[in-house]
């Protein structure tokens, strides 16, 4: 059978691609088409997100952390949080219940300005995938979602400090950390003038400078 255009070269096609070239989003996105996004995705993934912080959010919520309870070992007190001393370390405990961090959570929720009391991890993501997905204006919903990623990403890190350089911070130095980490970001996101803006300036103590000036409208002719 002979060929239709003998005199042209033959040329790949990477189907996935719209453009026929290869591309790894677009197979990613091939691939995962037919799979519906988790209710928890825009908790990780939004504006402003710090993606250090989103990835061990993502790990988090799906608790694949290696926290100690998951680790087979020998030694007795092998599985003992490092943070307090006296309980077996787990997501729930690591994240919710362990009192090293409990005040941090609570500071940070009168900072948000929400107060939620789940009995677990895995219900307070639950609630933060439901209330958090259609809040109105940045301050209850983005600054929320920044809090808490840079809340567990600190702790995680504070966790294996301790663990593996045999160092660790204060509470009150790591909450400093964590607000300053909240802090310079909202400083870079250009907030716009609203009732929202102010009241995240007045409640993080962030200069006036950070709310963008309106867009002066084109003059007309």
């Amino acid at each position: 059978m002979p060929l239709p255009y003998p005199e042209k070269l033959d040329k790949v096609l990477w189907i996935p691609s719209p453009s026929g070239g290869f591309s790894l989003a677009q197979t990613l996105k091939h691939m995962n088409q037919h799979l519906p996004s988790p209710p928890w995705t825009h908790l990780v993934w939004f504006k402003n997100s710090i993606p250090k912080h989103s990835f061990t959010l993502w790990v988090a919520i799906q608790q694949k952390l290696p926290t100690l309870n998951r680790r087979c070992t020998s030694h007795i007190n092998a599985t003992i949080c490092t943070l307090c001393n006296s309980h077996l370390e787990s997501h729930d405990h690591l994240f919710f219940q362990c009192i090293f961090t409990k005040p941090l959570w609570s500071f940070l929720q009168t900072r948000c300005g929400f107060h939620i009391f789940p009995n677990s991890w895995q219900s307070l993501i639950n609630w933060a995938s439901h209330h958090w997905r259609n809040c109105k204006g940045f301050y209850s919903n983005s600054v929320a979602k920044l809090a808490l990623s840079s809340l567990v990403y600190s702790i995680w890190m504070e966790r294996n400090r301790r663990i593996f350089r045999k160092r660790s911070l204060s509470q009150n130095a790591l909450l400093h950390q964590i607000l300053d980490t909240v802090r310079l970001e909202l400083m870079s996101a250009s907030l716009t003038d609203s009732p929202s803006s102010r009241r995240i300036i007045e409640e993080w103590e962030l200069p006036a400078s950070v709310i963008r000036p309106p867009t002066k409208p084109p003059d007309t002719i």
